[in-house]
């Protein structure tokens, strides 16, 4: 079920939680700087990767109006950017993601969504 509010479960949100022990502190903040086409939706993200070690992803816009406060990224774990996130990731990308030209990050977050069109 989708919050009307938020661009995203609550279902992902608590496995986000989960994953991160209850605190976006632990989480990495990940400045969006890739080179992709700029989407609704596009935008800074927290990351943590889940038990089976597959990144869970959270849009900070998400993460604030769920928290009702804003992120601060230095009291995140650390900061990287998109572009590491992608590198860093890329074979489980390469594999999790159906086009080259569009937005990997993009595209996992619409899959994390099982509501999403």
């Amino acid at each position: 079920m989708m919050n009307p509010v938020l661009n995203v479960s609550y279902a992902t949100i608590a496995s986000f939680l989960e994953a991160a022990g209850g605190s976006h502190r632990n989480s990495v903040y990940v400045s969006c700087s890739c080179g992709y086409r700029r989407e609704p939706g596009c935008g800074d993200f927290l990351f943590i990767p889940g038990h089976d070690c597959r990144p869970i992803l959270l849009l900070v816009t998400d993460a604030e109006a769920f928290m009702g406060r804003a992120v601060d990224r230095s009291e995140c774990a650390c900061t990287i950017s998109s572009q590491c996130f992608i590198r860093l990731y890329s074979k489980w990308l390469e594999l999790a993601t159906t086009s080259a030209r569009d937005c990997p990050i993009q595209q996992i977050l619409h899959r994390m969504e099982p509501d999403s069109p």
